[in-house]
């Protein structure tokens, strides 16, 4: 790459005047037909993922999808110059391009994590029914290692059995009202469903209503965290031929 001349590019849009405030931030448009990319200059060395830098990349996404619908591009997508940006990513992909930003007008990506108090569905759990209540008087009583392995497998169970009852539900609830749904690792203890959900953005308060709704239904044990609207970055993987 020749130093001065690379740029990053944060994602295609269709080609329009670009909003001043991008403009201020240095954001340029790399156009192509009816497309056209947004691009930033940058050093020709490779991008390090560190927080700041991820943040500053969502944030240019996401203050460019508060003005146009965008493709969002990975963050890293850097070419050697702005002739490349053309020749490798919008050339190949005008046609494709054009549709997916048809596709994606008036849309948003909301993000749901449901996870457990884990202590309130113990407790509610233990209320339900004698057979795990008993299980652990028993082990506080005589707390050996087949005590303790039996208490384990039946908490496990039951935990099991809630967690997918529960997912379940979640999931037939909203899936109405989706365009699309991505189901993620749900990876800390404790979690029920990681949720990439792509909804008309004029219904993005229903999704709040109902999210309240089934809050009271499931509370205390479930905890819900929705982030959006966002740009619908886990439903569009855009080609790039050349990245760092």
């Amino acid at each position: 790459m020749t130093p001065g001349n690379a740029v990053c590019a944060y994602g295609v849009v269709a080609k329009r005047k670009l909003p001043s405030r991008l403009a201020r931030r240095g954001i340029r448009l790399v156009g192509h037909g009816s497309v056209a990319a947004l691009v930033a200059r940058v050093s020709a060395e490779p991008q390090r993922a560190t927080r700041r830098a991820l943040l500053d990349h969502a944030e240019i996404v996401e203050d460019a999808y508060s003005w146009t619908t965008i493709l969002p591009l990975r963050f890293g997508s850097v070419f050697p110059d702005e002739a490349a940006v053309r020749e490798l990513l919008l050339e190949p992909n005008a046609d494709l391009f054009e549709q997916l930003l048809e596709r994606h007008a008036g849309v948003a990506e909301l993000t749901l994590k449901a996870s457990y108090d884990q202590e309130a569905l113990l407790a509610e759990l233990v209320a339900s029914g004698p057979g795990l209540g008993r299980l652990r008087e028993r082990y506080r009583s005589q707390p050996t290692l087949e005590n303790g392995i039996a208490l384990g497998e039946k908490t496990a169970a039951l935990l099991e059995a809630r967690r997918d009852r529960d997912a379940d539900r979640i999931l037939r609830t909203i899936e109405p009202l989706a365009l699309d749904l991505r189901v993620g690792d749900v990876g800390l203890e404790g979690g029920v469903v990681n949720l990439a959900v792509l909804v008309e953005r004029s219904r993005v308060g229903e999704v709040e209503d109902w999210l309240e709704a089934l809050s009271r239904d499931l509370s205390p044990p479930i905890r819900f965290r929705l982030v959006g609207p966002l740009p619908p970055y886990s439903f569009i993987d855009v080609p790039v031929a050349v990245a760092a």
